[in-house]
């Protein structure tokens, strides 16, 4: 079975504006959608404004996700204030008394393991969240982490989300077996490589057509030189070509064979509990998804 679809909030108040963002959620139906991730982080230009948007526009029903303020490489954003304080600011921000799933964001090496299990717990028995989550957590870490829940009677992580599309799949090995043993779900983020997977960036002639895309060459472009650390690399390029090649050879659009192997032939499968998030970018790609998929 295919794995369920929700939708992220990455381009949100930086491409899309909130008549984008609410045309968006109006047509979250046909993609059988029902959970939405703003993320207090988002856009980078001006952080919660995301989470502000969906306080505008209203959730009519709608599950709506949150994470913690992550900054400075996560240390001491998961300090036990550092979890609640963040909390309080979205569920403000979002019109709400409680969130569906709060998540670490990211790892943070300073704070002891054990206070950031406590700190989750502590929102979680005080009813502000249904479940709690991590995203980026090695899985060595993650792995201690539940460890912690386990032994301290903490509730343990529902949901793990992390990067997972054709570019990036070492996750089947490395932590899929762990997220089955402990009956955790796994939501795929970037399921385009961040744009990577529509051959704009390898097949680029110059930066300027790059200009409006993720990939765009800016200082100020923080999510465009994140996805450059992570996939302008050679053997990434190589491997675009060589999908570009075979789709060309069956006529097939390589953002939509992308899509199509995450959501019918990749390891998400709802029988394992896992899911694919899918970040409908701007609003041109939110019609093109919605065709492609119903």
């Amino acid at each position: 079975m295919a794995p369920k679809i929700l939708v992220g909030s990455g381009t949100w108040g930086h491409n899309l504006d909130i008549d984008q963002v609410q045309y968006q959620i109006a047509n979250l139906d046909k993609l059988d959608c029902q959970e939405i991730d703003p993320v207090a982080l988002y856009p980078f230009t001006n952080p919660g404004l995301a989470e502000k948007f969906i306080g505008e526009i209203g959730r009519d029903g709608l599950l709506v996700d949150s994470k913690v303020m992550w900054f400075d490489g996560g240390n001491k954003t998961l300090t036990i204030e550092a979890i609640a304080t963040p909390l309080r600011e979205s569920l403000e921000r979002l019109k709400a008394h409680k969130v569906n799933v709060f998540y670490a964001l990211g790892p943070d090496h300073v704070t002891p393991l054990q206070e950031q299990a406590a700190g989750f717990n502590a929102v979680f028995r005080q009813g502000k969240c249904a479940k709690t989550g991590v995203s980026n957590f090695p899985p060595d870490l993650f792995k201690e982490y539940l460890g912690i829940c386990e032994e301290q009677g903490y509730v343990k992580p529902s949901v793990y989300q992390g990067q997972y599309n054709l570019l990036c799949r070492t996750y089947e090995t490395t932590l899929f077996p762990l997220l089955r043993k402990h009956n955790v779900a796994f939501i795929a983020y970037s399921p385009l490589a961040g744009g990577m997977l529509t051959g704009k960036v390898t097949f680029a002639d110059n930066p300027d057509a790059l200009k409006g895309t993720r990939f765009e060459v800016s200082k100020d472009n923080a999510m465009g030189m994140a996805g450059r650390h992570w996939y302008d690399k050679p053997s990434f390029h190589d491997a675009i070509r060589k999908l570009a090649a075979l789709c060309d050879a069956h006529d097939i659009d390589m953002t939509d064979a992308s899509m199509r192997w995450l959501l019918n032939h990749s390891m998400l499968t709802r029988s394992e509990g896992t899911a694919s998030l899918l970040d409908l970018g701007t609003n041109n790609s939110s019609r093109h998804m919605l065709q492609l998929f119903m």
